[in-house]
């Protein structure tokens, strides 16, 4: 044979073993919110869309429904589609812990990863489940936030105080709702002897996922009850339905409200004094982390040990909500592994008008970017 011929052999040759070296798997991955077109879930997607550009080789395909149409049922659907369509990973935001375990268990013996964040479901039905903080912090500075914004009271003029969920199902309102209500009990005759708590399984308002619904369902709290002086409401759309439902009956008295809600829907209501602050933590950064412990289960390398190294870890989370300029950082050790695979992505936040600049992927892309991972 000619040498020209072998040359041209040979380059035919290597040319086919190109793409098997020269290019990565390109990994699909499935993402389910509990809503979409909700400033807390926009912010999230927002994060997980920074990851998905940084990571480079996984293709995440975003998919939900509004508020008012969301169901578990609806959930278990996209994720069956995911699963036919031969995904590498679904990861879901839960409407409830068990509806749907069937499927991801069914997924999840087919070879697909499934990764659960923002809310869990049964630990059997799922590998790892990226948390945004731990419950009873979560619990604690909220309940701490409302009895220091009812501390004119006292134990002989107590200031009543409800509690606001949306479902009776939903996994992470319903821990800290436990947790909420183990911490007053521990303190009630201590450092929360000015707050009477209405914490029967009968006074506790669950409100819905649909914001009409939940102002009605607050307002009949408020008609019923015309002692209350404080609410704790534990959604994004809690919070503001109570405000909303608070000026709809035209009450003029100080009722103080303190959630778990994306700060800047509650900006107004900070200005006006009606609350003092929110708690919750960066969705953008929960998203963003979820993508990243995806990227390393799927590689082979799943989180282990007590923590798991991210980015973010080290880096700029906010600064204090005491004088808007002090850094908080994420751990520079890594996010916190627990018991049952779930990954923590910090402490929880405390949001005011001091630090609320800080709040990343809402209402705008570009808020609170300026600060993301310095």
């Amino acid at each position: 044979m000619k040498k020209s011929s072998w040359l041209l052999v040979a380059l035919i040759a290597v040319t086919a073993f190109v793409p098997a070296f020269g290019q990565s798997k390109v990994y699909k991955v499935g993402v389910i919110p509990k809503f979409i077109a909700e400033d807390y879930f926009i912010a999230c997607e927002r994060g997980f869309r920074q990851a998905e550009k940084e990571i480079g080789n996984i293709k995440v395909d975003w998919i939900g429904d509004t508020m008012s149409q969301t169901s578990a049922a609806n959930q278990k659907n996209y994720i069956q589609s995911f699963i036919d369509k031969g995904y590498d990973a679904i990861l879901v935001s839960a409407l409830d812990p068990e509806s749907y375990a069937d499927t991801l268990r069914a997924a999840r013996a087919k070879g697909i990863k499934v990764i659960t964040w923002d809310a869990d479901v049964n630990p059997t039905a799922r590998d790892f489940f990226v948390n945004q903080a731990e419950s009873d912090q979560i619990a604690i500075q909220l309940l701490k936030g409302l009895a220091g914004d009812l501390s004119s009271y006292s134990a002989s003029n107590k200031a009543t105080i409800a509690l606001v969920s949306t479902t009776n199902d939903s996994p992470n309102q319903n821990a800290w709702l436990k947790a909420i209500i183990g911490e007053y009990d521990a303190k009630k005759t201590t450092a929360y002897k000015h707050i009477n708590l209405l914490e029967g399984d009968d006074q506790i308002v669950y409100a819905g996922n649909d914001q009409g619904t939940a102002e009605e369902k607050i307002k009949s709290l408020l008609s019923a009850n015309k002692t209350i002086k404080g609410i704790v409401a534990l959604s994004s759309l809690t919070v503001p339905a109570v405000s909303a439902a608070r000026d709809q009956l035209g009450i003029t008295d100080a009722i103080k409200i303190v959630g778990v809600s994306v700060p800047e829907s509650s900006r107004k209501d900070m200005e006006q004094g009606k609350m003092s602050a929110v708690v919750l933590w960066q969705p953008f950064d929960l998203g963003y982390l979820t993508l990243y412990v995806t990227s390393a289960v799927l590689k082979g390398k799943s989180p282990s040990g007590a923590t798991f190294k991210s980015p973010l870890s080290g880096k700029n989370m906010t600064v204090s909500f005491m004088d808007g300029k002090t850094p908080v950082l994420y751990p520079s050790t890594g996010h916190k592994i627990l018991a049952d695979n779930v990954i923590i992505l910090g402490e929880p936040i405390v949001w005011n008008l001091k630090n609320i600049a800080r709040f990343r992927g809402y209402p705008d892309l570009t808020s609170g970017m300026s600060f993301f991972n310095k």
